[in-house]
């Protein structure tokens, strides 16, 4: 089931280090952070004044893996999310969790929205949520804190390249330029597909950082269809004065959110969900 990874970790690897697969990064992670009990999943609370809707569960083809794509708004103008906690949950028919992306030892570019400026909305994208299921519906939790600040726009991506590989299952190509003065970590590129109103596909890729000015080739597949029209967005994760993602480590010793205002500003708000047929 995950050959296609090892075949995008390679191709990404040619291409540019710190380009890399999340499915193989999160397995390196938990491997080294020791016994699964000595590491928790983050604790996250609503933040009032943001918004989530799940706009698309998609199931691999086997079954095993489901990718999600969130729209996260952001009600204020004026205010913006930074490197926020996010948690999905999904659940069957029946009400029985099936999946979540806050698993003990998950990377953090796994269970944080890397932006979302003050009344816009950001897309968080996650292709790595293990099943036992099938999923039905979806909970979202949105964390951290609403901060007086303008986040960046998105990175420039150029036109994203579908490569057809019936072996392997088809890919995506575009090159990621951080059009920003400030460094950007953890980044995660989203690729969107849309048949007509639907989101049939999606699938990510991740750049540890990029310098201001620098430019870097990434290439992701997808989970569901490739049929339709592909967008690919990149958002920034950090601000002009640095404040965001943090650099990545190289061990995922805990998941517990790194970031101060993660537990600050926070009230117990209703989850969002999502019916699927």
């Amino acid at each position: 089931m995950r050959l296609f990874c090892l075949v995008a970790l390679l191709a990404c690897g040619a291409l540019v280090t710190g380009c890399q697969s999340t499915f193989d990064q999160a397995e390196q992670a938990r491997k080294e952070a020791g016994p699964i009990t000595e590491v928790n999943a983050a604790k996250m609370s609503q933040v009032a004044g943001v918004t989530a809707e799940a706009l698309a569960i998609i199931p691999s083809a086997d079954g095993t893996t489901a990718a999600v794509v969130i729209k996260v708004s952001a009600e204020a103008a004026g205010s913006s999310l930074l490197w926020a906690p996010i948690e999905v949950k999904l659940f069957d028919a029946a009400g029985t969790e099936v999946g979540t992306n806050n698993i003990p030892g998950a990377l953090p570019i796994l269970i944080h929205l890397a932006s979302v400026q003050g009344g816009k909305s950001a897309y968080y994208v996650n292709d790595q949520i293990l099943l036992s299921g099938t999923p039905a519906t979806a909970e979202i939790v949105v964390g951290g804190e609403l901060l007086p600040i303008d986040a960046p726009d998105n990175l420039a991506t150029t036109e994203p390249v579908l490569v057809p590989d019936p072996d392997f299952g088809d890919s995506w190509t575009t090159t990621v330029t951080n059009n920003t003065d400030v460094r950007q970590e953890q980044l995660v590129v989203q690729a969107i597909v849309r048949d007509g109103d639907t989101i049939v596909g999606a699938g990510t890729a991740n750049i540890d950082g990029l310098d201001p000015g620098e430019s870097v080739d990434v290439t992701g597949y997808f989970i569901g269809s490739s049929k339709g029209k592909l967008e690919v967005v990149t958002s920034a994760s950090n601000a002009k004065d640095g404040s965001g993602a943090p650099a990545p480590t190289t061990a995922g010793s805990s998941t517990t959110s790194s970031s101060p205002s993660e537990s600050s500003g926070s009230v117990s708000t209703p989850v969002m969900t999502l019916q699927i047929d």
